[in-house]
């Protein structure tokens, strides 16, 4: 455990690089990421469209609202990325309830799915490989509680 910040300015900028929960999730995050990314640069896809587009095949997310918080993403960023994929002829939006649009994975879209899976699947393994034994399932658990905490402050915000 990091101890409590002093009074001086540059201890408690020492105690915020040392404790601070989101610059390490950001930091990890954007790390793995950079990885998954090289990984999967031979489909021509980033690792946040090819979330979408395996969360568009699935069919799980009933408007842009949930598919952005499935994916992990911001509504702002869901969009610029749906419509590149959109562009692509990887995904069609089809009109839904109301103002909703209504996401659907083309042929196209399944055959990229198809072609990025195997590259996925090394950066995947790549990391498993370079974590203790069994530890991979300990950081999702963690990653979960991690979520949920910041999705609990966020319900009670006023």
């Amino acid at each position: 455990m990091t101890s409590e910040p002093t009074d001086d300015l540059s201890g408690q900028l020492k105690f915020i690089g040392a404790t601070c929960l989101v610059r390490s999730a950001r930091r990890t995050a954007n790390v793995v990421t950079r990885a998954y990314n090289q990984h999967l640069a031979p489909s021509g896809l980033e690792v946040t469209q090819f979330s979408i587009l395996c969360t568009i095949a699935m069919e799980l997310a009933k408007s842009a609202s949930e598919l952005a918080d499935m994916v992990g993403v911001e509504r702002s960023t869901l969009a610029r990325n749906l419509d590149r994929l959109i562009a692509a002829g990887l995904v069609e939006a089809e009109k839904g309830d109301g103002r909703r649009l209504v996401h659907r994975l083309t042929d196209r879209g399944a055959a990229m799915i198809a072609q990025a899976l195997p590259l996925w699947r090394q950066a995947q393994d790549d990391f498993i490989e370079r974590l203790p034994a069994a530890k991979d399932a300990d950081i999702r658990d963690d990653l979960k509680l991690l979520r949920r905490a910041a999705r609990g402050i966020l319900a009670e915000a006023p």
